[in-house]
């Protein structure tokens, strides 16, 4: 019987001791690092985005987060302040090729709502920082037809160039948020949805962001 209180007892505090050590594999304060990847949607076409961050769990609820994006090919329109224009229906027919890509700093609060012990993590995000828009702005002749029209047999191609390269740092905005699911330890996977607005020069852009999200906390 002694022996048997003493088996008891044993397991009863391997128990205590164990079930803490379980429950501090994900703490509620602590890091987290994060990257994302997925689509954008708004002013401009389509294009993918990508997305790398850390931040810190001030408490449960509550963390800061720095992130850093890149997106590429968005079709965004090019205006150089000046027209290019030929004259006449005996210059070669110009093209005009646009690109522009993204890249933006931000700091960021989110704010957590874990359930399901700790296996679901839905939370809000929101903040500010800067974002560079670069754009690239060439004018290049299109193909001509063979044979020539007469008027146009001898005319010479007036391009290729020039190359325009056009940069500028605005302030930049985001709010969204999004769903983790804990996989093992501090491993999770989930989805985030986030609006974002550039303020760049008198109307600014404004994106949707639907991605998949990989994060570890420790």
């Amino acid at each position: 019987m002694k022996r048997a209180t003493t088996l008891g007892a044993s397991a009863l505090l391997t128990l205590l001791l164990s079930a803490p050590a379980t429950a501090q594999e994900v703490p509620d304060t602590g890091g987290r690092v994060f990257g994302l990847v997925g689509g954008v949607f708004g002013d401009g076409d389509s294009a993918v985005m990508t997305s790398a961050g850390a931040g810190i769990r001030i408490s449960r609820h509550l963390g800061l987060d720095l992130e850093l994006f890149h997106a590429g090919d968005l079709g965004l329109p090019v205006d150089p302040g000046f027209v290019i224009q030929t004259f006449g229906p005996a210059f070669a027919p110009v093209e005009r090729v646009e690109s522009s890509r993204l890249v933006s700093f931000l700091t960021r609060m989110t704010v957590e709502f874990p359930v399901a012990d700790g296996r679901l993590w839905p939370y809000l995000t929101g903040g500010g920082g800067i974002g560079n828009l670069h754009q690239t702005l060439s004018y290049r002749n299109l193909p001509l037809p063979r044979p020539l029209p007469q008027p146009e047999r001898l005319v010479p191609a007036i391009f290729p160039g020039p190359n325009f390269e056009l940069s500028s740092t605005n302030l930049a905005l985001t709010f969204g948020g999004g769903l983790d699911v804990r996989l093992w330890k501090g491993l999770a996977v989930g989805t985030e949805a986030r609006y974002f607005r550039l303020l760049h020069q008198r109307e600014g852009f404004d994106f949707a962001f639907v991605t998949s999200r990989v994060s570890y906390r420790f």
